[in-house]
């Protein structure tokens, strides 16, 4: 099914932030955009896209942008997720009609696939597959449309609401460059964390290590580190930043490469503008060593942007 971009003009829809909605609770207390579509997309279980009272839920959607990809699994937490008694005051998610839309010139926007999703009653960020499916082209992007087609009820508002999406896109390997090491060691310097040899490694002082990913062009979505060994101090606590988001992932021990996710941005794992700053917050004590080793440092990404 092809659709004239003009046409979508005319269906009633609030953009906001990559993201759109056939419509929310204006809210003049919590402010206008407090129950819009950004809400849903802002990684804040405490803020959510909720419907007017009014409304029929049934039927009612949000649209995420999306660069050129190809779409893997969605994340969704529904309803307003603050706290439980939010959560079981108002409406939450149950299915969900996934509808995926390709733009292949500046007119022309295509449907490219559909699915249902179920989605469980549970306070709970939950990751759900859904048919592998390429969005955009050579210069365009894409959408995906999550339409209600049922809901659970809340116990004393009528409003349904989600209070996260994150579409989850395929990976692949991504060119960039690391740089601003927090330090390094004689015979370990911090080229060897990227000089694909796991017998050569990076060593620094453990307490406040870290460097920056510079993303360039790519949509960095997940950094991999593989410890030296055994006994030098291995990453454990991994804060990555983008932007002015925050993702903080606890690795395994060991000396396989264990990943670590970039906080997604408007709406889509790899999303984020910004470089990537990456803090080593904790680690798990070496044998013979203090200092922190790390042998290879792998960077993946979902999209790249084209000149």
């Amino acid at each position: 099914m092809k659709i004239r971009v003009g046409l979508l003009l005319l269906v009633p829809a609030v953009a906001f932030a990559g993201a759109k909605v056939s419509s929310y609770n204006k809210d003049a207390r919590m402010g206008n955009n407090f129950w819009a579509a950004g809400s849903a997309i802002d990684g804040k279980a405490e803020t959510a896209w909720l419907l007017p009272g009014e409304s029929p839920m049934r039927g009612e959607w949000i649209e995420i942008d999306l660069p050129r990809a190809e779409i893997d699994k969605i994340a969704i937490l529904p309803g307003f997720a603050k706290n439980d008694e939010t959560f079981s005051d108002y409406g939450r998610v149950k299915t969900l009609r996934v509808d995926f839309y390709s733009q292949t010139d500046v007119e022309v926007i295509t449907q490219v696939g559909t699915a249902n999703i179920t989605v469980a009653d549970k306070r709970e960020l939950q990751v759900l597959d859904l048919p592998d499916t390429k969005v955009g082209g050579e210069m365009f992007g894409g959408k995906v449309k999550l339409s209600i087609v049922d809901f659970y009820p809340g116990a004393d508002y009528p409003s349904v609401g989600i209070s996260e999406v994150l579409l989850h896109l395929k990976e692949f390997d991504a060119a960039v460059s690391l740089i601003e090491p927090s330090g390094e060691s004689a015979g370990h310097e911090f080229t060897m964390a990227s000089d694909t040899n796991p017998k050569t490694f990076w060593a620094t002082a453990a307490e406040g290590a870290g460097l920056t990913i510079k993303s360039g062009s790519y949509g960095v979505s997940t950094v991999g580190f593989q410890a030296a060994n055994k006994d030098y101090a291995r990453p454990k606590t991994v804060e990555l930043s983008s932007g002015n988001k925050k993702q903080i992932t606890v690795l395994p021990d060991g000396t396989d490469m264990n990943w670590a996710q970039v906080p997604g941005a408007n709406g889509f794992v790899g999303g984020a503008v910004a470089d990537v700053v990456v803090k080593i917050i904790d680690t798990y004590p070496g044998a013979k060593s203090a200092e922190l080793g790390v042998a290879e440092i792998k960077v993946k990404a979902t999209n790249v942007e084209s000149f």
